[in-house]
């Protein structure tokens, strides 16, 4: 014990030789302070020795974590690097200040660097020289200036960039690195975090898809251009069908002129006085010419069907009468060939029905003409019945030849002609197709089968039953007459001496007198001077024009501003005539001129006339 720690003691002695009493307590007290400091350094010992075991406790725990988060932590960078390896992406960490690069096991296999083969830390010029000798530059100035001399925080750098294949193999890869840059309290870039993705099957997958756009491109360009060539092809192809359009109305005018002299002038020949040979002779003049219309009619039908502009015209129909009409015009002529022709009509009920009588009667008469052509002996039967749901079926039974099944479908197409053994040549194969265009229009069907003995010619339609209208007894010529009797003023405006004649010779032949002016404006002149029941006007007039010699007639005062008016013409589509009637013209009789046709057109417009005048 040394001299600082005795002084105390020394000094209590010093105080118990003055007072021996006073020194026992004093030494008693000491003594018991000793033992409790003796009892604190003990219990001072055990809780240090007790704080020692839970230190080493706690330090062998804390070994223990240590090693388990050093094991879970080797276990998620090797599956980080396994997702890496996976997703064909690794990462880049460069210390700028350190100048220090870091790279994931990835990274050489992007690169095509073989690692074993690395002797110290890669850098980053290693890398640079991995890649293609065409990117390299662009590499490089994107590595020194985007991201040493341009540098934003808090933003993604990123460029795409191929790699050299390995040596000996001529593939490639495409990459994608990005970086992001962290900046130190003065704002100068201290680390670099990138990632390089492989991404040559998306950018190959896009370099497909340009290229397959730029195809696209090309064939839509190609197209468009295609598109404009047909544009301008149907373009010409409808100013094609315009101008045959216009031919043909041309053609049928022109054509229609000479032969309604033709048939007119036979129409007048028609005299009581001719002998058997003479008869016969006319026959077949007649005959010829009315072949000749109807073949004009087929093309101009034909013309009308690819215009578009076929159309019907229904109107209540008897049709047992057009179909027995039919009959008995057509047996005349197989009578001459030694056939028969034989109706079975099952029609009792509806009696009329809602359709277009001309192109009906046109279909029965094709149908009836082309059996008769081509039976050479036996007989021809025309069938008609009702059918159900409103349908009506017609067909042409004959004792002909017969047409091979393999072959039918050619009878219906334009200008078809079968020259088959035993059959007769002529004609220019427009009459079937022309019924397959009118049954088309129709809505029905058309067609050919076999027959017990030759060919079975069809066609069904739907139809529209009406109720019958009222029997009007038939009217004689002489209903043509005046009230008072007399005979009717006539005044014909024709420019054809032929047509002059013709129609001369059929109105005189209804007794009517006539007045013949060769253009419009003489017809307006004797309009004006004279009293005339009709006035035939022909539309294609020198000097003046039917349309306009018609709208002069009609600005005079009455009665001759009110004259009914007929447009005598070869024109026959509405849209020709459209002129005449927008003018005043109240029908149209079309050239040749039949004479019971001219008749009926005539009743019809003098009716409207009187009944007019009694309206008024």
């Amino acid at each position: 014990m040394t001299a600082t720690h005795l002084s105390p003691i020394q000094t209590g002695l010093d105080s118990i030789e003055a007072d021996a009493d006073p020194v026992a307590t004093r030494i008693g007290l000491l003594e018991r302070r000793l033992a409790r400091s003796e009892k604190a350094r003990a219990a001072a010992e055990a809780f240090l020795e007790k704080k020692s075991r839970v230190l080493a406790q706690a330090n062998e725990e804390l070994q223990a974590r240590k090693k388990d988060l050093q094991a879970d932590l080797g276990l998620r960078t090797r599956q980080l690097l396994e997702a890496q390896r996976v997703a064909g992406f690794g990462t880049v960490i460069w210390d700028v200040r350190r100048r220090r690069l870091e790279v994931s096991p990835q990274i050489y296999v992007l690169f095509g660097i073989d690692a074993a083969s690395v002797d110290a830390v890669i850098g980053h010029r290693q890398l640079i020289r991995r890649v293609h000798a065409e990117d390299r530059e662009t590499v490089i100035d994107w590595l020194y200036r985007e991201l040493h001399n341009n540098l934003r925080p808090e933003r993604d750098h990123y460029i795409e960039f191929r790699t050299r294949g390995r040596r000996g193999k001529t593939g490639q890869r495409w990459l994608r690195a990005m970086a992001q840059i962290q900046f130190d309290n003065r704002g100068r870039p201290a680390l670099v975090l990138g990632t390089i993705q492989d991404v040559t099957r998306q950018t190959e997958t896009a370099a497909e898809a340009a290229a397959l756009h730029e195809r696209e491109q090309l064939q839509l360009a190609n197209l468009q251009a295609l598109n404009g060539e047909l544009t301008q092809a149907r373009e010409n192809a409808d100013r094609a069908n315009s101008a045959k359009s216009r031919f043909l109305a041309m053609m049928s005018h022109d054509i229609r002129t000479p032969l309604n002299g033709v048939i007119g002038m036979l129409s007048l020949m028609d005299q009581d006085t001719l002998n058997t040979d003479q008869r016969r002779t006319l026959a077949l003049a007649r005959s010829s010419g009315d072949q000749l219309r109807v073949l004009l009619d087929d093309i101009i039908d034909l013309a009308r069907a690819e215009a578009g502009r076929f159309q019907l015209n229904p109107a209540p129909t008897d049709l047992t009468k057009l179909l027995s009409d039919g009959a008995s015009f057509w047996r005349r002529v197989a009578v001459e060939k030694r056939l028969t022709l034989d109706t079975v009509l099952n029609l009792s009920h509806p009696r009329c029905i809602l359709a277009d009588r001309v192109r009906l009667r046109q279909l029965i008469d094709n149908l009836l003409s082309n059996a008769i052509k081509n039976t050479g002996d036996g007989s021809v039967t025309l069938l008609a019945e009702y059918r159900a749901g409103e349908r009506l079926r017609v067909e042409v039974h004959d004792t002909g030849i017969g047409v091979p099944p393999n072959r039918r479908a050619e009878l219906f197409e334009d200008f078809g002609q079968l020259q088959l053994p035993g059959s007769q040549s002529g004609g220019a194969g427009l009459g079937l197709s022309i019924c397959r265009r009118i049954i088309e229009v129709m809505g029905g069907s058309i067609g050919v089968d076999d027959s017990s003995l030759g060919s079975c010619f069809w066609f069904e339609i739907p139809f529209t039953a009406i109720a019958a209208p009222p029997t009007v007894a038939a009217a004689g010529l002489r209903s043509l007459a005046r009230a008072d009797g007399r005979a009717l003023r006539v005044l014909v405006a024709e420019d054809v001496e032929t047509n002059r004649i013709v129609v001369e010779g059929h109105l005189r032949r209804l007794g009517c007198e006539v007045v013949l002016v060769n253009d419009g404006r003489a017809a307006v002149e004797a309009a004006t001077g004279g009293a005339f029941d009709l006035v035939l006007m022909d539309m294609a007039m020198p000097i003046m024009g039917g349309a306009e010699a018609t709208r002069a007639i009609r600005a005079l005062p009455a009665p001759a501003g009110q004259t009914p008016i007929v447009a005598l013409t070869a024109y026959t589509r509405p849209e020709e005539l459209a002129p005449m009637m927008a003018a005043g013209a109240v029908a149209s009789a079309s050239k040749p001129i039949v004479m019971a046709d001219l008749y009926k057109v005539m009743r019809m417009a003098l009716g409207q006339a009187r009944a007019a005048s009694t309206m008024a």
